[in-house]
């Protein structure tokens, strides 16, 4: 029992002194601290103030002449104008609509729009002008136009 006594002695022994004879833990390395960051440049722009909101950028020769297309109709499809007023023809609608005049007075008769397309025609004599909208022939409206 003395020799199992001894021997724990020793074992615990040179456990510590196995724990005691490692070397110190390793200091941290400083930081130095008289590194200075080097400023960013300031870069200043002024950029002009956008439109308010909900109001429509409109040609200024267009004026009120505008007719919108929406769920297949022509808002307003009648209108009546002075010569030489320009009329505005704009498509909200998510599909194409092919407007076409059946007097074929101008030079291009027909203007297929595509979604949030538009195109203006320019009315400089009097007359009644009819227009259908060729993919959607339901869809029609006249322009009047007076001296």
């Amino acid at each position: 029992m003395r020799s199992i006594l001894t021997l724990l002695l020793v074992a615990f022994l040179l456990i510590l002194t196995c724990g005691c004879s490692g070397s110190p833990p390793a200091q941290p390395t400083a930081v130095p601290t008289t590194a200075t960051a080097t400023p960013l440049p300031v870069i200043t722009t002024i950029l002009p103030s956008p439109p308010p909101v909900g109001t429509p950028s409109r040609t200024a020769s267009v004026s009120d002449n505008t007719i919108t297309i929406a769920k297949n109709t022509f808002k307003p499809a009648n209108m009546t104008v002075k010569a030489g007023s320009t009329v505005r023809w704009v498509n909200t609608d998510d599909h194409p609509h092919n407007i076409g005049f059946t007097d074929k007075a101008f030079s291009t008769s027909t203007y297929l729009l595509g979604a949030s397309q538009s195109f203006s025609q320019r009315f400089d004599h009097a007359g009644t002008y009819d227009y259908i909208c060729l993919i959607h022939p339901s869809m029609q409206g006249t322009v009047r136009v007076e001296a």
